[in-house]
């Protein structure tokens, strides 16, 4: 197991969603199930994913949470550059703005919430849908689990 029994404990005290599937067979990986070994005896309730929801405890599970690190975005303070067309930036700040919302928006923007891969990835694709070929970087880069 990569992932550290005190920060499982942590997430699972939190109220992190947890998974008792044990014939899953991608519970040695997931998160949620690592999570769910560590409730509280205590607690009388807690969220829990749902077995017979479509697709659970399967190789594609829609609610697997790989035990990987992965790389996050952090910050987009510095991601509109001054040799940009000007029609790129507010294309690019509505189109984050319709993937996630506005919030999201200046949260991913002021690096107070870490931008995921997927994301990362579709905020690329608008600034090429928008017509910059060059490199889209951004503020910093974080490595951590994919809760």
């Amino acid at each position: 197991m990569s992932v550290k029994k005190e920060l499982l404990m942590e997430k699972a005290k939190n109220g992190y969603t947890v998974c008792y599937v044990d014939e899953c067979p991608l519970r040695s990986q997931c998160l949620r199930w690592l999570a769910g070994q560590y409730v509280p005896h205590t607690y009388s309730s807690y969220m829990c994913v749902n077995p017979h929801f479509e697709g659970v405890a399967t190789i594609n599970c829609p609610m697997f949470r790989n035990d990987q690190k992965v790389r996050f975005a952090k910050g987009m303070m510095n991601i509109f550059t001054s040799d940009m067309p000007r029609r790129v930036e507010p294309a690019v700040r509505h189109g984050v703005i319709g993937l996630t919302n506005r919030t999201y928006y200046f949260e991913y923007r002021n690096g107070s919430r870490l931008i995921p891969p997927a994301l990362q990835e579709d905020i690329r694709d608008l600034f090429r849908e928008n017509g910059w070929t060059g490199e889209v970087t951004f503020d910093n880069y974080v490595d951590d689990y994919d809760w």
